[in-house]
């Protein structure tokens, strides 16, 4: 086992920017990985969890290998979006620090010309977006007959946004010597079928994690009738203090739903999603990464490749489509030794997953309540005066040079008769009375009653399914 990256006999140029980066000790897959690809030329698959450093498990023999004096493409290097895209070009360039190497990312939603004039700089690594790449090849702006070594990045999720197509025809186009990669997540029944075409005596590496999910990480589920999703979400954010965090959907459309839902309540709300033109996803990350924004809603696929460090909170708007994805998704939260919480927002007909998902990761999720309405309402009260405090000391501080408008004296003129009591009554019905009525008028959200098992669960899709089937024969 490597318990140093000065173990691997790299070049000097690499040492010194591992030094630099504050690389120690390599995570599991780096130490099976590295090694491998460092002495062979074979093809190569390795199964590891998101965020375990699979990037730069292939990166560091990619670059240890490179010609730097030969000005053309010699790997090629494929991500299902334009975020992770833009993620391994910044790992790129931070371990060629010291390297005459040049590299370019491609990716669609922006124009050719950039990307174009890239290639004339004659670049040695790509990092692309399948079809993007694509496009360039069709346009006869690049070729891969020189690419030695090609590496298929968060393959489950290229596979799952429909880019298999595109992937086949790149490795189509690439030389009969070449090397192919492939690091990914979790390894489906369509990406073995996929290994068994393409890939020719790949070394195989699976890595199991031995703790899933960060013990800094608080876990809560919350059990909600189908209805009030949205109001539960909203309730929670706004009883929990400074929230910087991602809210996870599974459709573009929830984003939606659940972005506006946010914004109409007053939240500052950034929303992300595939269908988005690439001007107002850049917009959206670049608000929330600023924080101009404090909450993000997106969906898995969108969040791919998105780094964003001190998130305080991860919630998850419904039961998340498999246990790994759980998983990637909290893991966003808690580092670097900072306390997290993940809240998942659950149906009576989804609950029962939540025993697959502890068992999963080996650890329990807490079962909570959401805050009463009179908290919520005091909750509401206290933001905002503590919003009005430096109004409140300016105002003290200054007396009578506490500048204000001269329309000011129609509201004193209108009120001066009023007692102080009067006064802070009208105030406090004119500011709070909207949102408190709101809460008042929401009757019980909370699901209370017998959860279905999965059992009961999965009798009744099939009753369902054989119903349809009867029906289709009648007709």
């Amino acid at each position: 086992m490597y318990n140093n990256f000065n173990e691997f006999n790299l070049v000097d140029s690499l040492n010194q920017v591992i030094g630099e980066l504050g690389y120690k000790k390599p995570t599991d897959i780096q130490a099976a990985a590295i090694p491998y690809l460092l002495e062979e030329n074979n093809d190569f698959v390795g199964q590891a969890q998101t965020g375990t450093g699979k990037t730069a498990a292939y990166l560091i023999p990619i670059l240890s290998k490179l010609n730097q004096k030969k000005q053309t493409i010699q790997a090629v290097i494929l991500a299902p979006t334009r975020e992770l895209v833009n993620q391994i070009e910044d790992e790129v360039k931070k371990l060629t620090k010291y390297m005459k190497a040049k590299s370019l990312a491609i990716y669609g939603g922006v124009p050719y010309e950039k990307q174009i004039q890239g290639l004339r700089n004659k670049p040695q690594i790509i990092i692309a977006t399948p079809g993007r790449l694509l496009d360039l090849i069709k346009q006869k702006k690049l070729s891969l007959t020189t690419v030695q070594r090609c590496v298929l990045d968060e393959a489950d999720e290229m596979l799952a946004m429909g880019f298999f197509e595109e992937v086949n025809k790149v490795i189509g186009l690439l030389n009969g010597n070449r090397q192919l990669m492939m690091f990914s997540a979790t390894i489906p029944k369509k990406i073995k079928v996929f290994i068994n075409k393409e890939f020719r005596n790949p070394h195989m590496i699976h890595i199991e994690k031995k703790t899933l999910s960060n013990m800094d990480i608080e876990q809560k589920y919350f059990i909600i009738k189908d209805k009030y999703l949205k109001e539960a979400l909203a309730r929670v954010i706004d009883i929990s203090e400074d929230v910087y965090g991602v809210v996870f959907c599974r459709t573009k459309l929830e984003t939606i739903e659940v972005g506006d839902d946010l914004k109409k309540r007053g939240l500052s709300v950034e929303v992300l999603n595939g269908d988005m033109d690439q001007i107002s996803r850049d917009t959206a990350m670049k608000n929330f990464k600023n924080k101009k924004s404090n909450l993000l809603v997106c969906t898995d696929v969108a969040a791919r490749g998105i780094d964003i460090q001190n998130l305080t909170h991860v919630f998850n708007y419904g039961i998340p489509n498999d246990n790994e994805t759980y998983v990637h998704r909290i893991g966003r939260t808690g580092r670097a030794g900072n306390k997290g919480v993940a809240c998942t927002f659950v149906t009576a007909n989804t609950a029962f997953i939540i025993s697959s998902i502890e068992k999963h990761t080996k650890q329990k999720m807490i079962k909570s309540t959401l805050p009463s309405v009179e908290e919520l309402k005091l909750n509401l009260v206290r933001n905002d005066i503590s919003q009005a405090k430096y109004i409140l000391e300016a105002v003290k501080n200054k007396g009578k040079d506490f500048r204000i408008e001269d329309s000011f004296e129609e509201f004193k003129n209108t009120f001066s008769e009023l007692t102080q009591d009067e006064l802070l009554k009208v105030m406090f019905v004119w500011k709070f009375n909207k949102d408190i009525r709101r809460y008042n008028n929401i009757p019980d959200i909370e699901y209370t009653g017998k959860l279905p098992t999965g059992d009961q669960h999965y009798q009744s899709r099939m009753r369902s399914r054989n119903i349809s089937k009867r029906r289709k024969k009648k007709s």
